[in-house]
């Protein structure tokens, strides 16, 4: 399931990309911004020189996903107005049947990069959880990655017109 919050002078941009048949799927809201979700799988392949090599090969709406498998979500947003949007933001839930890989998360433009592991309540570059020792103490640790509910692309700058801007994490099934 994917949606688009109503747009005013500022954008947030919400999609939702599952392993259940909802890629890839394309949005427009109010003909300002039309988002792409694809979804894509890892492969191994061996060249004719004997290399081993990963591509990416796209998922069709009804694919199938094995426990193990690495994905790629990838996330393009187009300006098709005539003026730039401020504020402009995407933000991804990551599905409940995988795990977000650390480190992966990029996007093609100047942006900050953060992560919500309360279902998108809020965001932070480096979530914590608060960890209760053996010897009682609570210390404060970096969150799992399998804790991981949602991130977030907040642009620098404002969406130029007519612009697409494409971030792309990956996660590992179940």
């Amino acid at each position: 399931m994917a949606s688009v919050s109503p747009l005013g002078e500022t954008a947030n941009a919400t999609g939702s990309c599952d392993l259940t048949g909802s890629c890839p799927l394309f949005l427009t809201q109010g003909n300002r911004v039309a988002i792409r979700l694809q979804l894509y799988l890892s492969r191994t392949v061996e060249d004719e020189q004997g290399n081993v090599n990963t591509e990416w090969v796209e998922l069709p709406a009804a694919a199938s996903v094995q426990p193990g498998e690495v994905l790629r979500y990838t996330i393009a947003a187009q300006n098709q107005s005539d003026r730039a949007i401020a504020n402009f933001i995407l933000t991804q839930p990551i599905p409940d049947s995988v795990v977000y890989i650390p480190d992966s998360s990029q996007i093609d433009t100047d942006a900050e990069i953060t992560y919500s592991i309360d279902n998108g309540e809020t965001f932070t570059l480096n979530p914590t959880v608060e960890v209760t020792l053996e010897n009682g103490e609570v210390e404060t640790q970096s969150a799992p990655p399998e804790t991981y509910t949602h991130l977030r692309w907040t642009l620098t700058n404002p969406l130029p017109p007519s612009t697409v801007v494409t971030g792309q994490f990956e996660v590992r099934v179940q």
